[in-house]
């Protein structure tokens, strides 16, 4: 990117294709789906802008994720190789990203484990933490807003 400009990109490939074909760049089996935009937002609070970010985020992954979506609850009509309509329903099987993106994600902190429910004093513990679910970070963020306005940042901040 160029100008100071960054973003992340959203990159789309098929699952039947095997790995060591998939992971040389030189194949070309990755699209780009789209530039999710990293913005720098102007506020005084540090948490403030980190709560803006994430919330940009996850909302510019489902607009773009959404005909994926439809088209694996619904169905989508597509063509195989040998030119045939068939009706499918293409999962989205795997998001690949590094540690931060991955915190981004799961809506937690930099220092949890978005895998696992195990903060950063429980890393060492010497048994598995049960395992990070969305039905759990979905009813924590629907307790923290029977409690708060979500657009109220800064009660909002103090709360999450």
């Amino acid at each position: 990117m160029t100008g100071g400009r960054v973003a992340h990109p959203l990159l789309i490939s098929l699952a039947n294709i095997s790995m060591e074909f998939r992971n040389k760049s030189s194949n070309h089996v990755y699209l780009l789906l789209a530039l999710i935009p990293i913005p720098k937002f102007i506020h005084s609070t540090r948490k403030t802008c980190s709560v803006l970010e994430a919330r940009l985020f996850h909302q510019c992954l489902d607009l773009i994720l959404e005909p994926l979506k439809c088209a694996a609850q619904v169905g989508h009509v597509m063509s195989d190789p040998l030119g045939r309509a068939l009706f499918c329903f293409p999962p989205l099987a795997s998001y690949i990203v590094d540690t931060p993106e991955s915190a981004l994600i799961s809506c937690v902190g930099n220092l949890t484990s978005s895998v696992t429910t195990a903060s950063y004093h429980q890393f060492g513990d010497d048994f598995r933490h049960p395992p990070r679910r969305a039905m759990t970070t979905l009813k924590s963020i629907a307790e923290i807003e029977k409690l708060v306005n979500p657009w109220d940042l800064k009660e909002y901040e103090l709360q999450a």
